[in-house]
């Protein structure tokens, strides 16, 4: 049973939300079935874990029905209802957090039971919940039609002839909800075309923008429009820095309109434009980078379930290396420690932290951080032995670098997990890297004219060989040794 959907539901509950289960599962409105209040109140006792060997289908059993045997339909039946009713109470948290739902919902039965008297009172208050509410993102529009919907409907229980205003809001909102979702839709088709060539296309896109270009008085004024439109165009336009300016400002100033999840998406926008810059060798965006990942840290914006991902991690400590903020990036990497995701925690911070101290050449402190840690992922494991490479080169331990080149080699060939692409990418890396610690063991030793060769006979294969991992690296030790 520790295996299965339920228990796995049950792990992510905090203590507040296993107590209001119990209470969802014995409330007799909602739940009549005893043997499933027994199930949930045996299941609970062994929280958070659930991993205690007493919760097996047949201990379960017994407790349960309160008799010897097993019978696996039997335990089953009850395991099944308990899940549906774990379910029904996840989508019962979900509505009880949408105040403006729930007075939607209500005024809609009110209307269907023909209570008319009571939906006036209703829809007042459903106009301030409406009010209150900061979000103006693309939902907004979608709740907006609901709510002129609800008030027309209402409208033509009156019995009146004429002008209703809540009819040409309907229509209204419906236009603006349309434009902004297929503007958002756009522009998830697009990153995903540069990512993975999937030809989305977005039908009738431009007729759409057309008559968003043309409508500066209402369209225009829509902050929600106003940022898809901009990402829209980042996206799309050769000269896009001006719209990732005009974006990254319209975001700072309508924070407060999104919510987390969906700003969480409109950031990785942003985020995503200025790696591309950096790609094709834009350095001074690693500072652009930089700047957007601490607002989004600070603002709690960036976490996914609480946590961060390891690639957001990343990613924060290589831009923090590049622009040389030794001091804040070092305490980055301990204070997010914990917000990482407990199953990837370990590689993620020791991997990072051993990157961390090579780039400040503390290759001994580099060293140490990966002693005797052994690396389950394969991409951590292929980034930790190249570290310890790197590290025994800077420290001219010779042994110690020819034996793990071999051992490194050896692993490579081996390894079935690593992709043909990634072999030989660091199986040129291996090579280039051993030629060139030979060099600087030999250039001392050798005749002048035979050095030259071997330098040029490297220097071609770092120029023609287009597929070496590291190799940036490998070029400064090359260059450098050629100083010596």
């Amino acid at each position: 049973m520790q295996d299965s959907r339920l228990i796995e539901l049950l792990r992510t509950f905090s203590a507040k939300d296993r107590r209001r289960f119990r209470e969802y599962v014995h409330s007799p409105l909602l739940n009549k079935n005893r043997k499933v209040r027994r199930l949930c109140d045996y299941i609970l006792e062994f929280a958070p874990a659930f991993d205690h060997p007493d919760l097996d289908k047949t201990r379960t059993y017994q407790i349960i029905f309160q008799e010897d045997g097993f019978q696996e339909l039997r335990i089953n039946n009850v395991i099944s209802d308990l899940l549906q009713r774990l379910y029904d109470y996840l989508a019962f948290l979900k509505y009880e957090s949408q105040p403006v739902l729930q007075k939607q919902l209500l005024v809609e039965e009110l209307l269907d039971r023909e209570i008319h008297g009571q939906v006036e009172r209703m829809v007042r208050r459903y106009r301030q919940l409406r009010e209150q509410e900061p979000d103006q993102s693309y939902a907004f529009f979608h709740k907006a039609h609901s709510y002129f919907e609800l008030l027309d409907r209402y409208s033509l229980t009156k019995g009146r002839r004429g002008y209703d205003e809540n009819l040409q809001h309907k229509n209204d909102a419906l236009d603006q909800y349309y434009l902004c979702n297929k503007l958002r839709i756009a522009c998830d088709m697009v990153s995903r075309n540069i990512v993975v060539q999937a030809g989305y296309k977005c039908h009738h896109l431009e007729e759409l923008l057309r008559r968003y270009e043309a409508d500066e008085q209402q369209l225009q004024s829509l902050p929600a429009l106003q940022v898809y439109y901009k990402t829209y165009q980042m996206l799309t336009c050769d000269s896009s820095e001006g719209y990732y300016r005009e974006l990254k400002a319209l975001l700072a100033n309508y924070m407060h309109l999104f919510p987390r999840r969906e700003l969480n998406f409109l950031y990785r926008y942003v985020l995503n434009y200025a790696v591309r810059q950096i790609n094709i060798g834009k350095g001074h965006y690693y500072r652009e980078l930089l700047e957007v990942y601490k607002l989004l840290l600070d603002k709690e914006i960036i976490f996914e379930n609480g946590y961060l991902t390891q690639w957001s991690y990343i990613n924060i400590i290589t831009a923090g290396i590049r622009l040389k903020e030794y001091t804040w990036t070092e305490q980055f990497i301990h204070r997010y420690k914990e917000r990482l995701l407990p199953d990837e925690r370990k590689n993620v911070y020791t991997y990072n932290l051993a990157a961390f101290y090579f780039e400040k050449r503390d290759y001994d402190k580099a060293l140490q951080q990966l002693h005797d840690v052994e690396f389950t992922d394969t991409s951590y494991h292929l980034g930790a032995k190249i570290i310890q490479l790197k590290s025994f080169f800077e420290l001219d331990e010779t042994e110690a670098f020819f034996s793990l080149v071999e051992a490194f080699r050896k692993y490579i060939l081996r390894n079935r997990e690593i992709s043909d692409y990634r072999k030989r990418a660091n199986h040129h890396f291996l090579r280039l890297a051993q030629q060139i610690y030979q060099l600087r063991l030999e250039q001392d030793l050798l005749a002048p004219a035979i050095v030259q060769k071997k330098r040029e006979q490297i220097s071609r294969r770092l120029q023609q060989l287009s597929l070496i991992a590291n190799k940036g690296w490998l070029l400064e030790v090359f260059e450098r040794i050629g100083e010596e």
